[in-house]
């Protein structure tokens, strides 16, 4: 095989291992709610079941910011934040505990899929 096809075989993993992983894996902060209140909350199909296992709170600020919690189970396993000011950068962000050990763990991107996890199905 030619150090080309070679290449490309192994850009082609490095991008698929990409998509299909969160952003980043570690430990993850909560938003702070601080100048936020509770603005709406809705049950929402968080696994693509057709029920609407989760409760979804959105909550707003001053400026227009948005956070939403998901809790599925009495476990809160979702954060997101949307801030206005910062559409396409690191302060917009889901974080998600990926085995309901009470740890954020994972980050995706605002339009990234993401679900309930496993252990709370």
């Amino acid at each position: 095989m030619n150090e080309y096809v070679y290449h490309m075989r192994w850009v082609g993993f490095v991008i698929a291992a990409v998509i299909l992983q969160p952003l980043m894996a570690g430990q993850f902060t909560a938003p702070d709610l601080a100048g936020f209140e509770l603005h709406d909350e809705r049950d929402a199909d968080g696994d693509g079941d057709g029920v609407n296992e989760t409760r979804v709170r959105q909550y707003l600020n001053p400026n227009g910011n948005s956070a939403f919690s998901m809790t599925s189970n009495g476990r809160l396993w979702a954060w997101s934040l949307d801030t206005r000011d910062d559409e396409s950068g690191n302060l917009n962000y889901v974080i998600r505990d990926s085995n309901c050990d009470g740890i954020f763990d994972e980050v995706y991107g605002l339009n990234d899929e993401y679900h309930v996890p496993a252990c709370l199905k």
